[in-house]
């Protein structure tokens, strides 16, 4: 049985959407969405699908706190506003089945606008070549192998990089063919340029060594 992770926080005007298209893939395996706190009506509508779970506020600590309540061998973790090709759950199967330890899925962002496929082909390439996975795009990990990494570091902002360093040390990662569809509402309401600048410059600096909890204070005031 799969797993499924969803972190919300005043996630109302997409969770509806978002997890009733979800739950027609989801035959047999498990759904939890993990609330770091909402104050709109997004625990109400997550209900109506799955288990709701409470937790601190914060991506890493909602995730954690998800795997940690999960009861499948695998865990699949996905953000509220994205959907999932038909068949990706069972290429997720498949995946781990071939003895993948994780991964995750290729991108495709909800939007019609060609800087949006430059966007994706960066990501995939990135996420392809350099096995460094973002959570937009799905990251998938077995149940032993989760624990063997202890979680996703206890960070502000980032922590995929961390736990993506940690899961390529495990074994064999890989990109599953089925698409992964990302809303654009992000770039639409920040600028696509901007937003995506913005974006690069954080993972830069994170590489250099810059703070993560200054960062999260430096992303959050440029949005």
């Amino acid at each position: 049985m799969i797993s499924v992770v969803i972190p919300t926080l005043n996630e109302a005007a997409v969770l509806d959407s978002t997890l009733s298209r979800l739950t027609q893939q989801l035959d047999g395996h498990e759904l939890l969405i993990v609330d770091g706190g909402s104050t709109d009506c997004t625990r109400q509508i997550a209900r109506k699908y799955g288990n709701v779970i409470s937790s601190g506020r914060g991506r890493a600590c909602q995730l954690n706190a998800g795997a940690n309540a999960a009861s499948g061998a695998t865990f699949l973790f996905l953000h509220a506003d994205v959907e999932l090709e038909p068949g990706a759950v069972q290429a997720v199967e498949a995946a781990v089945a071939a003895g993948y330890v994780g991964g995750a899925f290729r991108q495709r962002i909800d939007g019609a606008h060609p800087l949006y496929r430059i966007i994706e082909f960066a990501a995939n390439l990135r996420a392809k070549h350099l096995k460094v996975y973002y959570g937009d795009g799905g990251i998938f990990i077995g149940r032993t192998h989760f624990r063997q990494i202890g979680g996703f570091p206890d960070l502000p902002i980032m922590e995929e990089i961390g736990f993506s360093r940690e899961l390529r040390r495990l074994g064999k990662t890989t990109l599953v063919k089925s698409c992964i569809h990302i809303s654009s509402r992000r770039w639409e309401q920040n600028g696509i340029i901007r937003t995506t600048l913005i974006n690069w410059l954080i993972t830069l600096l994170f590489l250099f060594g810059i703070s993560p909890t200054r960062l999260a204070k430096m992303y959050r005031h440029v949005r």
